[in-house]
């Protein structure tokens, strides 16, 4: 995680896991692109810190309406608090499937 504002698309590439720490939603304009920013898309942001690696807060804006509708509930319902957010994505385009889990975090983590 080189910067503070990777993109879902980016880290979701290998499996890894996070802790989320917070959210909101946001329109999450095209890579490259500068202001005014047009074709923005819906998304939400997180702002996580890795799970075993650094204490370092960064931002993943998520813009995949799948991964959004399994975030949902429970990021509305308070669910991912004290929760490690993990992932594993295969294939590409219309094949891609991700798979997420929210599970305790160990102690130490």
């Amino acid at each position: 995680m080189a910067d503070a504002f990777n993109r879902w698309a980016q880290l979701v590439r290998a499996p890894g896991a996070v802790q989320v720490l917070a959210h909101h939603p946001i329109d999450v304009p095209p890579l490259n692109s500068q202001p005014p920013y047009e074709n923005a898309r819906a998304g939400v942001r997180l702002l996580v810190r890795p799970v075993g690696s650094s204490p370092d807060v960064y931002t993943v804006d998520v813009t995949s309406t799948q991964v959004q509708a399994m975030l949902e509930g429970f990021l509305r319902t308070g669910n991912h608090v004290a929760q490690r957010l993990s992932w594993r994505s295969r294939g590409y385009g219309v094949r891609r499937k991700d798979t997420i889990h929210l599970r305790p975090l160990k102690p130490g983590e």
